[in-house]
């Protein structure tokens, strides 16, 4: 599987800014995890407590290794743009799970984290996404 090439200049420097916005608005409150229509299609996720995650969503864009139940909502996440409205602090939930997507697939330069070949999910997602539209 081919490595989507790494964002340069502005983009970079839009992503910096973002993590670094969100990071500092975020209150790992849970409710964009809650919120979310994606967590039943991870297995990991089922019973996950809705603040570990959003901290854990908050370690990756710090450079940490998040936990498997972030790295796991990072894998499912379809952009439904659900998380975006239940979020009290106006975070962007969505964005922030996909800057936290792009770095665990590697996406930034670090290591690769999750993979499309091992998202057994995958399909049942893309129905469910279909569904909500």
């Amino acid at each position: 599987m081919a490595r989507a090439p790494m964002p340069t200049g502005a983009m970079q420097a839009f992503i910096r800014k973002e993590t670094e916005r969100i990071l500092a608005a975020c209150t790992r409150c849970g409710k964009c995890f809650e919120a979310c229509p994606m967590t039943r299609y991870g297995p990991q996720l089922d019973g996950a407590e809705s603040k570990a995650v959003t901290a854990g969503i908050a370690d990756l864009l710090k450079g940490g290794a998040g936990s498997p139940e972030a790295l796991a909502w990072a894998s499912v996440c379809v952009r439904s743009g659900s998380c975006v409205p239940a979020c009290p602090d106006a975070v962007d939930p969505k964005m922030m799970v996909r800057i936290a997507r792009m770095i665990a697939s590697g996406g930034l330069g670090g290591p690769r984290r999750i993979t499309a070949r091992d998202d057994r999910d995958y399909f049942d997602r893309v129905r469910a996404f279909a569904k909500l539209q």
